[in-house]
């Protein structure tokens, strides 16, 4: 932690306040220690508290999610919502079933959802939806029961501007679907007419496939500032194993580079000539299929159980998988590798510890709010224009340029040229710090 007064007395605040939540904690002192150059450079924002703003979400409640399964038993879940920075528009941001999700990790990911959308130059706060439990696998009828309970109890805490359309598509599509009936039959709407459908079948271009090929226009211009050929002959390491990491491998090749390998923490296929960009394609459009399927059905892939994804050695480290996060260790045996750069597509990708050890090991690294901006973005661009896939693409491109720019120039400003982390979180702080004062809020 930096020695800055204001960012110390921020956090020791915000650590006193809440003690036991450590994970967002993390992201706390990960953004605080990135602030230091911006503070010293304009303190006004420090004499306003800005920082302590955001040590505290504006709103942040847990609810129980009551239901009877499909035989009969009571059930129970928490739920969660989270809202931060309205400063700059609407609260949006993901929504996630997961075991094991608490209250300090909803803060966290609306933190970074806000920021995400503050860089990205969206109109929109941030805010996180979700409960500790995963109905992946379930019937049908027992996920629906479910999704009907959870909508019911989220539904007094959303703001009036919210649809679920604004959710960025973080879980399958059966159960948006349920969410969605369920928040229609609540607030008594029409059912929304076309463009207001969900974010991932919106436009020309899913969220998880702008994701995945924002994230590697971010590369590309990343890895050309340091004055390589882009992607263009790298080998590639791709966390995850459909969405966004499918996307990101099948536009990767296209670029002229070679996956050498893809999976999560339970598997992984390897091909040392690389990945066939038809594999790539078939497990982006049919995502959750196990990763052993398509080693069989693509000659010359291997599949290698267990978590040695990262003993691979790659030019280029993508993080696409939000379910199996890099633990320091990880992070460890990448650098190890001595890559050009390991870019986040997903928040959260990494631990706090192992971030630091990829910035302090790797040529480059850049956050999550940075070349992971894509499917955000290009959701929201969507909404309410009717582009062609050329146009997206093209929309996506300039985007990315844009946000990459903006990392650059303060990390410049910040005496910390090439410093992305540092200079994403700066330039996303400034623009909620500027709207907050500008509003008086």
């Amino acid at each position: 932690m930096t020695e800055h007064p204001s960012i110390r007395r921020a956090y020791a605040a915000a650590a006193a306040r809440d003690p036991g939540e450590t994970g967002f904690l993390q992201a706390l002192e990960t953004l605080y220690g990135a602030l230091a150059p911006c503070l010293e450079e304009q303190p006004q924002y420090a004499a306003a508290g800005l920082l302590e703003r955001l040590g505290e979400p504006e709103r942040a409640a847990a609810f129980p999610v009551l239901w009877t399964d499909g035989q009969g038993v009571p059930r129970q879940a928490r739920g969660f919502f989270v809202q931060y920075s309205t400063a700059l528009g609407p609260c949006r941001g993901g929504l996630m079933f997961r075991s094991g999700l608490d209250m300090a990790a909803a803060k966290a990911l609306a933190l970074e959802a806000a920021l995400e959308s503050s860089l990205a130059g969206l109109p929109l706060g941030g805010g996180f939806f979700g409960a500790d439990i995963s109905p992946v696998g379930w019937e049908a009828g027992d996920s629906l029961r479910f999704c009907r309970s959870f909508m019911q109890a989220l539904y007094p805490f959303l703001p009036r501007s919210f649809h679920p359309a604004d959710w960025t598509g973080l879980v399958p599509r059966r159960e948006l679907d349920f969410l969605t009936g369920q928040y229609e039959r609540l607030a008594a709407l029409i059912p929304c007419p076309p463009d207001r459908t969900a974010p991932a079948e919106r436009g020309p271009m899913t969220r998880h496939q702008a994701a995945g090929h924002g994230l590697c226009s971010f590369a590309e211009l990343a890895l050309r500032r340091m004055g390589l050929p882009g992607l263009e002959g790298q080998t590639v390491l791709i966390s995850g194993r459909d969405g966004p990491a499918a996307w990101a491998g099948e536009r990767a090749v296209r670029m002229g580079a070679q996956v050498v390998a893809l999976g999560d923490g339970t598997g992984c296929l390897y091909a040392p000539g690389g990945l066939p960009l038809a594999t790539l394609r078939r497990m982006a459009a049919q995502p959750g299929l196990p990763l052993l399927l398509w080693a069989i059905r693509a000659p010359g892939v291997e599949y290698r159980p267990g978590p040695g994804l990262w003993d691979i050695p790659a030019d280029t480290v993508f993080l696409c998988d939000g379910r199996t996060r890099l633990d320091v260790e990880g992070a460890r045996r990448i650098v190890s590798h001595r890559p050009a750069g390991v870019f986040e597509a997903v928040p959260r990708a990494c631990t706090a510890l192992a971030a630091r050890t990829l910035a302090a090991g790797a040529a480059l690294y850049s956050p999550a709010i940075a070349s992971g901006a894509g499917g955000a973005l290009m959701a929201f661009r969507q909404q309410n224009a009717h582009l062609t896939q050329w146009e997206a693409a093209r929309l996506l491109r300039a985007a990315m340029e844009d946000i990459y720019q903006a990392a650059w120039d303060e990390s410049v400003r910040a005496g910390r040229s090439g410093d992305l982390d540092t200079g994403a979180r700066i330039a996303a702080f400034r623009r909620i710090a500027d709207a907050i004062l500008a509003k008086g809020l």
